[in-house]
Protein backbone atom coordinates (compact mmCIF):
# COMPACT_ATOMS: atom_id res chain seq x y z
CA UNK A 1 0.00 0.00 0.00
CA UNK A 2 1.51 3.33 -1.10
CA UNK A 3 1.47 6.46 1.14
CA UNK A 4 -1.54 7.97 -0.70
CA UNK A 5 -3.62 4.84 -0.15
CA UNK A 6 -2.53 4.68 3.50
CA UNK A 7 -3.84 8.22 4.07
CA UNK A 8 -7.26 7.03 2.87
CA UNK A 9 -7.41 4.23 5.46
CA UNK A 10 -9.23 4.68 8.77
CA UNK A 11 -7.21 5.33 11.91
CA UNK A 12 -7.04 2.57 14.53
CA UNK A 13 -9.60 3.06 17.29
CA UNK A 14 -6.74 2.84 19.79
CA UNK A 15 -5.66 6.40 18.92
CA UNK A 16 -8.94 7.95 20.08
CA UNK A 17 -9.86 5.66 22.97
CA UNK A 18 -10.20 7.24 26.40
CA UNK A 19 -7.29 5.28 27.84
CA UNK A 20 -5.00 6.47 25.03
CA UNK A 21 -6.04 10.11 25.52
CA UNK A 22 -5.47 9.79 29.28
CA UNK A 23 -2.04 8.20 28.67
CA UNK A 24 -1.02 10.94 26.26
CA UNK A 25 -2.35 13.67 28.56
CA UNK A 26 -0.45 12.22 31.54
CA UNK A 27 2.78 12.10 29.53
CA UNK A 28 2.34 15.70 28.40
CA UNK A 29 1.65 16.80 31.98
CA UNK A 30 4.75 14.99 33.25
CA UNK A 31 7.01 16.45 30.59
CA UNK A 32 5.56 19.93 31.19
CA UNK A 33 6.63 19.72 34.82
CA UNK A 34 10.00 18.21 33.91
CA UNK A 35 10.59 20.78 31.17
CA UNK A 36 9.90 23.73 33.48
CA UNK A 37 12.18 22.38 36.22
CA UNK A 38 15.12 21.42 33.99
CA UNK A 39 14.78 24.14 31.35
CA UNK A 40 13.29 27.61 31.46
CA UNK A 41 9.55 27.87 30.66
CA UNK A 42 8.13 28.28 27.17
CA UNK A 43 8.80 31.72 25.72
CA UNK A 44 10.62 33.11 28.77
CA UNK A 45 12.69 36.00 27.45
CA UNK A 46 14.07 37.20 30.75
CA UNK A 47 16.63 35.06 32.60
CA UNK A 48 15.06 33.19 35.55
CA UNK A 49 17.43 35.02 37.94
CA UNK A 50 15.76 38.33 37.00
CA UNK A 51 12.38 37.10 38.31
CA UNK A 52 11.21 36.50 41.84
CA UNK A 53 10.46 32.93 42.82
CA UNK A 54 6.73 33.68 42.85
CA UNK A 55 6.77 35.35 39.40
CA UNK A 56 8.76 32.46 37.98
CA UNK A 57 6.27 29.89 39.29
CA UNK A 58 3.23 31.89 38.19
CA UNK A 59 4.68 32.36 34.70
CA UNK A 60 5.37 28.64 34.43
CA UNK A 61 1.95 27.67 35.79
CA UNK A 62 0.03 29.99 33.46
CA UNK A 63 1.76 28.76 30.31
CA UNK A 64 1.44 25.10 31.28
CA UNK A 65 -2.26 25.50 32.11
CA UNK A 66 -2.96 27.30 28.82
CA UNK A 67 -1.27 24.51 26.86
CA UNK A 68 -3.08 21.78 28.77
CA UNK A 69 -6.47 23.47 28.30
CA UNK A 70 -5.96 23.77 24.53
CA UNK A 71 -4.77 20.18 24.28
CA UNK A 72 -7.61 18.84 26.49
CA UNK A 73 -10.29 20.58 24.40
CA UNK A 74 -8.74 19.31 21.17
CA UNK A 75 -8.51 15.69 22.33
CA UNK A 76 -12.02 15.67 23.80
CA UNK A 77 -13.45 16.99 20.53
CA UNK A 78 -11.43 14.36 18.64
CA UNK A 79 -12.92 11.64 20.87
CA UNK A 80 -16.47 12.91 20.21
CA UNK A 81 -15.91 13.18 16.45
CA UNK A 82 -14.50 9.65 16.25
CA UNK A 83 -17.52 8.29 18.15
CA UNK A 84 -19.88 9.76 15.54
CA UNK A 85 -17.96 8.63 12.48
CA UNK A 86 -14.70 6.83 11.71
CA UNK A 87 -11.83 9.19 10.86
CA UNK A 88 -9.34 8.66 8.04
CA UNK A 89 -5.59 8.91 8.60
CA UNK A 90 -5.32 12.05 6.46
CA UNK A 91 -7.98 13.80 8.56
CA UNK A 92 -6.20 12.75 11.75
CA UNK A 93 -2.92 14.28 10.56
CA UNK A 94 -4.74 17.51 9.65
CA UNK A 95 -6.34 17.54 13.12
CA UNK A 96 -2.97 17.10 14.85
CA UNK A 97 -1.47 19.84 12.67
CA UNK A 98 -4.26 22.28 13.60
CA UNK A 99 -3.90 21.28 17.25
CA UNK A 100 -0.16 21.99 17.10
CA UNK A 101 -0.73 25.35 15.35
CA UNK A 102 -3.31 26.47 17.95
CA UNK A 103 -0.96 25.45 20.77
CA UNK A 104 1.92 27.50 19.34
CA UNK A 105 -0.26 30.55 18.64
CA UNK A 106 -1.91 30.45 22.08
CA UNK A 107 1.35 30.01 23.98
CA UNK A 108 3.09 32.69 21.91
CA UNK A 109 0.29 35.19 22.56
CA UNK A 110 0.31 34.52 26.31
CA UNK A 111 4.11 34.57 26.51
CA UNK A 112 4.23 37.88 24.58
CA UNK A 113 1.71 39.41 26.94
CA UNK A 114 3.45 38.14 30.10
CA UNK A 115 6.96 39.18 29.05
CA UNK A 116 5.93 42.80 28.39
CA UNK A 117 9.10 43.41 26.35
CA UNK A 118 8.24 45.03 23.02
CA UNK A 119 11.93 45.28 22.06
CA UNK A 120 12.11 41.53 21.52
CA UNK A 121 11.10 40.53 17.96
CA UNK A 122 7.92 38.47 17.78
CA UNK A 123 9.69 36.10 15.38
CA UNK A 124 12.23 35.28 18.11
CA UNK A 125 9.45 34.47 20.56
CA UNK A 126 7.56 32.33 18.01
CA UNK A 127 10.72 30.36 17.24
CA UNK A 128 11.43 29.74 20.91
CA UNK A 129 7.87 28.59 21.60
CA UNK A 130 7.86 26.40 18.47
CA UNK A 131 11.07 24.61 19.45
CA UNK A 132 9.82 24.17 23.02
CA UNK A 133 6.46 22.69 21.95
CA UNK A 134 8.17 20.25 19.55
CA UNK A 135 10.57 19.18 22.32
CA UNK A 136 7.69 18.83 24.76
CA UNK A 137 5.32 16.77 22.58
CA UNK A 138 7.79 14.60 20.66
CA UNK A 139 8.41 12.13 23.50
CA UNK A 140 4.67 11.62 24.36
CA UNK A 141 3.93 11.04 20.66
CA UNK A 142 6.78 8.53 20.35
CA UNK A 143 5.72 6.65 23.50
CA UNK A 144 2.08 6.54 22.36
CA UNK A 145 3.18 5.23 18.95
CA UNK A 146 5.32 2.52 20.58
CA UNK A 147 2.39 1.47 22.81
CA UNK A 148 0.22 1.28 19.70
CA UNK A 149 2.77 -0.94 17.94
CA UNK A 150 2.93 -3.18 21.00
CA UNK A 151 -0.84 -3.56 21.03
CA UNK A 152 -0.87 -4.36 17.30
CA UNK A 153 1.76 -7.05 17.83
CA UNK A 154 -0.29 -8.56 20.64
CA UNK A 155 -3.35 -8.67 18.37
CA UNK A 156 -1.30 -10.32 15.62
CA UNK A 157 0.04 -12.92 18.06
CA UNK A 158 -3.46 -13.59 19.39
CA UNK A 159 -4.78 -13.97 15.83
CA UNK A 160 -1.93 -16.33 14.91
CA UNK A 161 -2.53 -18.38 18.05
CA UNK A 162 -6.22 -18.66 17.20
CA UNK A 163 -5.48 -19.82 13.67
CA UNK A 164 -3.00 -22.41 14.91
CA UNK A 165 -5.53 -23.67 17.45
CA UNK A 166 -8.27 -23.90 14.85
CA UNK A 167 -5.97 -25.80 12.47
CA UNK A 168 -5.64 -28.59 15.04
CA UNK A 169 -9.38 -29.02 15.53
CA UNK A 170 -10.77 -32.37 14.45
CA UNK A 171 -12.49 -32.46 11.05
CA UNK A 172 -15.76 -33.42 12.68
CA UNK A 173 -15.73 -30.10 14.53
CA UNK A 174 -15.53 -28.25 11.22
CA UNK A 175 -18.88 -29.70 10.28
CA UNK A 176 -20.54 -28.06 13.22
CA UNK A 177 -22.40 -24.88 12.39
CA UNK A 178 -20.64 -21.60 13.03
CA UNK A 179 -21.93 -19.23 15.67
CA UNK A 180 -21.56 -15.49 15.04
CA UNK A 181 -21.01 -13.09 17.92
CA UNK A 182 -21.90 -9.43 17.39
CA UNK A 183 -20.27 -6.70 19.49
CA UNK A 184 -21.06 -2.99 19.66
CA UNK A 185 -18.47 -0.22 19.26
CA UNK A 186 -17.67 -0.38 22.95
CA UNK A 187 -16.68 -4.06 22.67
CA UNK A 188 -19.81 -5.33 24.50
CA UNK A 189 -21.36 -8.60 23.34
CA UNK A 190 -24.91 -7.83 22.16
CA UNK A 191 -26.13 -10.67 19.96
CA UNK A 192 -25.20 -14.32 19.28
CA UNK A 193 -26.80 -16.58 16.67
CA UNK A 194 -26.02 -19.32 14.18
CA UNK A 195 -24.66 -18.12 10.87
CA UNK A 196 -27.50 -19.85 9.02
CA UNK A 197 -29.97 -17.58 10.80
CA UNK A 198 -28.48 -14.37 9.38
CA UNK A 199 -30.22 -13.09 6.23
CA UNK A 200 -28.56 -9.73 5.61
CA UNK A 201 -27.23 -6.73 7.51
CA UNK A 202 -28.18 -3.18 6.62
CA UNK A 203 -26.32 0.08 7.37
CA UNK A 204 -28.19 2.84 9.21
CA UNK A 205 -25.89 5.85 9.82
CA UNK A 206 -23.60 4.85 12.71
CA UNK A 207 -25.74 1.77 13.41
CA UNK A 208 -26.52 -1.46 11.59
CA UNK A 209 -29.74 -3.47 11.41
CA UNK A 210 -29.26 -7.25 11.57
CA UNK A 211 -32.03 -9.16 9.78
CA UNK A 212 -32.25 -12.79 10.87
CA UNK A 213 -34.57 -15.76 11.18
CA UNK A 214 -36.24 -16.26 14.54
CA UNK A 215 -38.35 -19.39 14.59
CA UNK A 216 -40.13 -19.34 11.25
CA UNK A 217 -40.22 -15.58 10.63
CA UNK A 218 -37.88 -12.69 9.96
CA UNK A 219 -36.78 -10.50 12.87
CA UNK A 220 -34.30 -7.63 13.22
CA UNK A 221 -31.92 -6.12 15.76
CA UNK A 222 -30.30 -2.65 15.81
CA UNK A 223 -26.58 -2.74 16.67
CA UNK A 224 -24.37 0.27 17.50
CA UNK A 225 -21.51 -0.61 15.18
CA UNK A 226 -20.51 0.23 11.61
CA UNK A 227 -21.17 -2.05 8.67
CA UNK A 228 -17.49 -1.80 7.74
CA UNK A 229 -16.42 -3.27 11.11
CA UNK A 230 -18.90 -6.14 10.84
CA UNK A 231 -17.87 -6.89 7.25
CA UNK A 232 -14.20 -7.09 8.27
CA UNK A 233 -15.02 -9.33 11.24
CA UNK A 234 -17.05 -11.90 9.29
CA UNK A 235 -15.37 -11.67 5.87
CA UNK A 236 -14.21 -15.30 6.06
CA UNK A 237 -17.54 -16.67 7.29
CA UNK A 238 -19.73 -16.31 4.24
CA UNK A 239 -20.80 -12.73 4.91
CA UNK A 240 -20.24 -10.75 1.71
CA UNK A 241 -20.33 -6.98 1.14
CA UNK A 242 -22.48 -6.36 -1.94
CA UNK A 243 -23.24 -2.67 -1.50
CA UNK A 244 -22.07 0.21 0.67
CA UNK A 245 -25.27 -0.25 2.64
CA UNK A 246 -25.64 -4.05 2.70
CA UNK A 247 -23.88 -7.20 3.83
CA UNK A 248 -25.48 -10.54 2.88
CA UNK A 249 -25.16 -14.13 4.03
CA UNK A 250 -24.53 -16.06 0.80
CA UNK A 251 -25.92 -19.21 2.40
CA UNK A 252 -29.36 -17.55 2.41
CA UNK A 253 -29.26 -16.06 -1.10
CA UNK A 254 -31.79 -17.77 -3.39
CA UNK A 255 -30.34 -16.45 -6.63
CA UNK A 256 -28.38 -13.69 -8.33
CA UNK A 257 -29.91 -12.07 -11.38
CA UNK A 258 -29.46 -9.07 -13.62
CA UNK A 259 -32.11 -6.37 -13.57
CA UNK A 260 -32.40 -3.20 -15.64
CA UNK A 261 -30.55 -1.22 -12.95
CA UNK A 262 -27.90 -3.88 -12.34
CA UNK A 263 -27.40 -7.08 -10.34
CA UNK A 264 -29.66 -7.98 -7.43
CA UNK A 265 -29.68 -10.76 -4.82
CA UNK A 266 -32.93 -12.33 -3.65
CA UNK A 267 -32.77 -13.32 0.01
CA UNK A 268 -34.46 -16.49 1.19
CA UNK A 269 -37.35 -16.48 3.71
CA UNK A 270 -38.09 -12.76 3.26
CA UNK A 271 -37.86 -12.54 -0.58
CA UNK A 272 -36.04 -9.23 -0.21
CA UNK A 273 -34.12 -7.94 -3.25
CA UNK A 274 -30.70 -6.54 -2.31
CA UNK A 275 -28.85 -4.42 -4.91
CA UNK A 276 -25.27 -5.23 -5.91
CA UNK A 277 -23.18 -2.14 -6.66
CA UNK A 278 -20.54 -2.14 -9.40
CA UNK A 279 -17.78 -1.84 -6.79
CA UNK A 280 -18.61 -5.24 -5.29
CA UNK A 281 -20.16 -6.99 -8.31
CA UNK A 282 -17.12 -9.04 -9.38
CA UNK A 283 -16.38 -10.27 -5.86
CA UNK A 284 -20.04 -11.20 -5.27
CA UNK A 285 -20.28 -13.15 -8.54
CA UNK A 286 -17.05 -15.04 -7.81
CA UNK A 287 -18.04 -16.00 -4.28
CA UNK A 288 -21.60 -16.87 -5.29
CA UNK A 289 -20.26 -19.20 -8.02
CA UNK A 290 -17.94 -21.08 -5.62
Amino acid sequence: MNPVEQLKTYIPKFLTQKKTIILFFSLVLFFCAFFVVVYRPLGLLKPPAALTSLDYRLYSLILVLIGLVVFSISRWLLYLVQRRADMKLSSYFIWVGIEFFVLVVSLTAVAWWLNEDASVPLFTLVGRVLVSVVALLSVPYIITFLVFLLQQKRLEIASLTTRLTESTVDKSAEAREEVLQFYDKGGRLVFVTKRSNILYIEAADNYTVIHYISGDKEDSLVLHNSLRNIAETFASQGMVRCHRGYLVNLANVKYLRKEKDGLVLEIAYCDRLIPVSKTYAQDVVQQFAN
